[in-house]
């Protein structure tokens, strides 16, 4: 994967100085085929592009290839590239988002910095558009239960969320029925983001119901 990533670079006029550690990075954390797959996708964003400074490459790529925001963030973010926000109550909101992806496992992590940008994304768009915009409370409450997600199916082998079935989903689910439908309207959320932004091939949440189940028995 290295290797590729080297012979990308020599394709770019002049690679940005953090491109080696970025490939080292994937390299470390994800399946090395999704890597050279992230690599390929970053170089051919860099060569149409003249945004090198990682919070203007973030937001070329939520413009035209949203399935990088995911990697690019946790890579910027893990070196400290990225500068925090400058309203006080902003920058402390961005450390609890942070905070708890951080918690997510480190496989399934990417995925979930992407979706948070993503309801960052739409949150200004709402205010642009003179809309009523989503708390950012919300967005926190959101992340949370891809946090626990995520937790519950890494304990259970999963690396990808990729793998994730609607049996998966429901076990998870029968865990606190309280909160069913809270927790399954941000799981909707998140796998409509990672449908359409590549993570998974199909929407594991389309069958299931706010509806508790009874009697059901986690799959591995």
């Amino acid at each position: 994967m290295l290797t590729r990533a080297a012979g990308w670079a020599r394709r770019m006029p002049q690679p940005p100085s953090w491109w080696a550690d970025f490939a080292a990075h994937l390299a470390t954390q994800r399946h090395p085929f999704y890597a050279a797959d992230v690599i390929a996708d970053t170089a051919r964003l860099l060569l149409t592009t003249t945004a090198i400074s990682p919070s203007d490459l973030l937001t070329r790529a939520r413009q035209d290839s949203p399935q990088l925001v995911g990697a690019l963030t946790d890579f910027f973010r893990a070196h400290g590239r990225l500068i925090p926000p400058d309203d006080p109550a902003d920058a402390k909101a961005a450390v609890r988002r942070e905070r708890r992806i951080e918690a997510t496992p480190a496989p399934l992590r990417p995925e979930v910095w992407g979706f948070a940008y993503s309801l960052l994304a739409q949150r200004d768009q709402a205010r642009q558009l003179g809309l009523r915009p989503n708390q950012l409370k919300t967005i926190e409450i959101r992340l949370d239960t891809v946090r626990d997600l995520g937790i519950h199916l890494h304990a259970r082998g999963h690396t990808s969320w990729a793998s994730v079935s609607t049996a998966h989903l429901e076990a998870f689910l029968a865990k606190n029925p309280a909160r069913r439908a809270s927790w399954l309207a941000g799981l909707r959320q998140f796998f409509s983001y990672a449908h359409r932004t590549r993570a998974v091939l199909r929407d594991p949440t389309g069958s299931v119901t706010a509806a508790q189940h009874r009697d059901f028995t986690d799959p591995l």
